[in-house]
């Protein structure tokens, strides 16, 4: 099933030039993905509190919702709008497929922020020792 998709991935970061470069660089990993880019904006880098932010809009068509799932964790966009199809049936064992990779990832996330914290809190009690 091909899926037409709108996609917002923002970046925020110093300097200037960095960031720029930056989401640049998202328009290129993209069309190394097998999806056929439609159209695409790249906005200025603007200040914002000390940092700069830019943000690209992508409007691309995908073969199904395993490449919209990659791309959403390889990218993470702040906004995702699915313009096409207006319906989408699926194979429950697709849809099963799909939820459980968003969920081992999510747990994965997890467990990781759960060994930093482990980590903050060992580092902060041996520097009050010192």
């Amino acid at each position: 099933m091909e899926i037409k998709t709108r996609l917002i991935i923002e970046i925020l970061g110093s300097p200037k030039a960095h960031v720029e470069r930056t989401v640049s660089k998202v328009l290129v990993e993209l069309k190394q993905r097998k999806v056929k880019i439609l159209k695409s904006y790249i906005s200025p880098a603007k200040e914002v509190d000390k940092f700069y932010s830019s943000f690209a809009e992508v409007e691309l068509k995908l073969d199904n919702l395993e490449m919209l799932n990659e791309i959403c964790f390889d990218f993470m966009p702040s906004v995702v709008e699915i313009i096409e199809p207006k319906e989408i049936r699926e194979d429950p064992k697709v849809i099963e497929d799909f939820l459980n990779d968003i969920l081992a990832r999510l747990h994965k996330h997890g467990m990781i922020m759960r060994n930093l914290h482990a980590e903050n809190v060992l580092i902060k009690r041996e520097l009050k020792k010192a």
